[in-house]
């Protein structure tokens, strides 16, 4: 690959499905064994790590999204949250699905749907920690995508947060609003 079709450039925000949002602060060579290679080295919250550039199309790694996708998210987010399924295998399924993709659309809608959950009852372990790491994926994203501050960004989302009920309540409220 030659660096006219290098996928990113030095400053580009990306979000990695294993690392999350990072900012692409450089390109070095690295030699591994008797091969030697340029990566991407990104810098993200938990630390630096990098990327081949040769690996970089990997279904691993994307762009942070831009206004018009972000504000899609939004949307997405504060939009009436649907019902998960009853059996916690297909919910477990959901989460994996949803996590292994890294479609911050997908986020959005997965944490609305388990927050109107929370509201209804309890989540189960595996829920829980699937509502924080989407919390975090999505601010990281929000805030590297929007420039805001992460500290805003979380106010903000906590506030979108908090205002999903449960699926019943919502078609409840549906429900009176077209009677008026």
């Amino acid at each position: 690959m030659t660096e006219q079709e290098q996928l990113f450039s030095e400053g580009d925000w990306v979000f990695h499905l294993h690392h999350g949002v990072g900012q692409i602060t450089g390109i070095e060579e690295k030699t591994l064994g008797d091969k030697t290679q340029k990566y991407y080295e990104v810098e993200a919250r938990k630390g630096t790590f990098w990327i081949s550039i040769n690996k970089a199309e990997s279904d691993r790694i994307r762009p942070v999204v831009n206004q018009e996708e972000l504000e899609e998210a939004l949307r997405i987010i504060k939009a009436p949250p649907q019902t998960m399924a009853d059996k916690h295998t297909s919910r477990k399924s959901r989460i994996s699905q949803v996590t292994n993709e890294g479609e911050l659309s997908d986020f959005c809608a997965l944490l609305r749907d388990l927050q109107a959950r929370r509201v209804a009852d309890k989540l189960n372990t595996t829920e829980q920690r699937a509502h924080r790491r989407l919390k975090k994926r999505i601010a990281s994203e929000w805030s590297a995508s929007s420039g805001k501050s992460l500290s805003e960004i979380n106010k903000e989302l906590n506030k979108i947060i908090l205002s999903i009920t449960s699926p019943e309540k919502s078609i409840q409220v549906l429900d009176e609003e077209q009677g008026d």
